[in-house]
């Protein structure tokens, strides 16, 4: 399933639901409507994510997938996907993607005296190893439940690279060349009469 889908089956069929909870009335989009094309606007502005929050998920996507031979997360616009689809997730996952974003920046201040984004990309890339990679050789292989630092690296992780993965430059990176994986849908081939149980194919003798 490409971004496009992905967009308007998760962001539009939430906020429909939410819509229809408020107002009674199912929210409607015209046809062919596609509102991963909003997230190219080059007057973009985030509607869940303040711009510091913003900001920290460009960079941090950037460090996770950067742009190599092929476009990386940043490039992907993965932050504003992201931006759109948490706006209308539950405030539990709201919440949760905003802890791990304060615990970024709250450790980069211990550590490094600044904000994650504001410290050297050296530091920053020393500090995503730290928290990606917590075990030391006695300890590897143990569950990191006790390292909050590990988790929520690994939720900011995979949040960036789901929607990476989902995006065209995602797709094109393993592979795909831009078609569609299925075609055209033309339904059963087969005459109403075969369904409805009028036409059966004869059964083989028994000898």
């Amino acid at each position: 399933m490409n971004r496009r889908e992905l967009f308007r089956q998760t962001l539009l069929g939430a906020a429909g639901a939410s819509a229809a909870a408020v107002s009674g009335q199912a929210r409607i989009f015209p046809e062919g409507y596609d509102a991963s094309k909003a997230l190219e606007r080059a007057d973009w502005k985030p509607v869940f994510f303040d711009d510091h929050q913003n900001e920290t998920v460009i960079v941090l996507s950037d460090l996770m997938i950067p742009d190599t031979e092929t476009p990386g997360a940043k490039s992907a616009l993965v932050n504003r996907f992201i931006d759109e689809l948490l706006a209308a997730e539950s405030r539990e996952t709201q919440q949760s993607f905003r802890n791990s974003l304060a615990y970024i920046d709250g450790e980069a201040r211990k550590r490094y005296k600044d904000a994650f984004v504001h410290i050297p990309k050296q530091n920053q890339i020393e500090f995503l190893t730290l928290l990606a990679y917590p075990h030391t050789l006695a300890t590897w292989g143990e569950a990191s439940d006790d390292n909050p630092g590990h988790l929520h690296f690994e939720r900011l992780k995979d949040w960036i690279s789901r929607a990476f993965w989902s995006s065209e430059a995602g797709m094109k990176a393993i592979g795909w060349n831009g078609e569609s994986r299925h075609g055209v849908f033309t339904g059963c081939q087969q005459p109403d009469s075969v369904h409805s149980g009028q036409e059966r194919s004869p059964r083989p003798n028994k000898e």
